[in-house]
């Protein structure tokens, strides 16, 4: 039992401290399965278990965007595919169909029409949409992408709107000081923003915590997931085996340490993404959600 004395020296940080209330989001790719089998009833889930806002794709709000208002949910945030501001698409179409066959998701056409900037800004004004952002950039659009990415914020700024880079592991290879983090670090516009996924600075030995201080100001949003405690670096994203993926709260991951640095860092959107889920995703959601709400800060 704690002695009086110290009782009274902790009572200030217990009073102080309270629980994260912050509005909490979601990337739509965690509810990947519901959406494509019932898409109205899972957006009314998301919004009964007190999601606020959502990461969509041009697709959700052009298909599902009566459904999303009719739930009381908020699109803040767009991801496009980086070919968009790149324009390396013959790279981009061979990746998403690979990565459609190991989620079992359907595989894009192979004439789909290719997405222009223009039409993408356009889509996220209409629905009201703070920015839009690259989920990824491929090993052949890296070099020179820098280049291209504040071309497209300068577009995105005339019209508005904010564009965000989010990352995934290979920015933490190498040395600090010479990763492509630390290149986008000094090269970027710093009109763009960074999406910090915590998942992928973890596997990679890093504290996202640091990389919210180091970022500060420039990043406005997180993808919250947990990392599990005897994961392994692998060579590339898609190698990661889905154990190594785990709810919030039940990895090696301190989320009191990460929300507390991102309030500071001054971000604005918190949204869970799951990149897999142990059972159903909606129960995933649910399960990360109540764990946000009882960290103190």
């Amino acid at each position: 039992m704690m002695k009086r004395r110290e009782l009274l020296l902790a009572a200030p940080a217990l009073l102080a401290a309270k629980p994260f209330a912050l509005p909490i989001g979601i990337n739509l790719f965690t509810v990947r399965g519901p959406l494509a089998q019932k898409p109205a009833e899972t957006y009314r889930e998301l919004a009964a278990i007190g999601i606020k806002t959502l990461e969509v794709r041009p697709v959700h709000l052009m298909q599902h965007a009566s459904m999303i208002a009719d739930a009381g949910l908020k699109p803040v945030h767009m991801f496009i595919e980086s070919a968009t501001v790149t324009g390396a698409w013959a790279e981009w179409k061979a990746y998403s169909a690979g990565m459609a066959a190991r989620f079992k998701m359907p595989s894009p056409p192979a004439n789909a029409p290719q997405a222009r900037l223009e039409d993408m800004i356009e889509l996220a004004k209409k629905h009201g949409l703070q920015r839009i952002g690259t989920s990824m950039l491929l090993p052949g659009e890296r070099s020179g992408a820098i280049a291209s990415i504040n071309k497209a914020a300068e577009k995105c700024a005339a019209a508005g709107l904010e564009l965000y880079y989010h990352n995934h592991a290979y920015e933490f290879d190498g040395k600090p000081g010479e990763r492509y983090l630390d290149l986008l670090r000094k090269e970027l516009d710093p009109k763009v923003r960074l999406e910090l996924d915590v998942f992928w600075a973890a596997i990679k030995g890093n504290d996202a915590a640091d990389v919210l201080k180091a970022w500060k100001g420039r990043v406005k949003s997180v993808h919250l997931k947990d990392i599990a405690p005897d994961a392994k670096p692998a060579a590339s994203e898609v190698e990661v085996p889905p154990s190594s993926f785990r709810e919030i709260g039940k990895g090696r991951l301190d989320f009191k340490s990460i929300l507390k640095a991102a309030k500071k860092a001054g971000v604005e959107h918190y949204l869970i993404e799951l990149d897999h889920s142990p059972g159903d995703p909606l129960v995933s959601v649910r399960n990360c959600f109540e764990y946000l709400r009882r960290v103190e800060l």
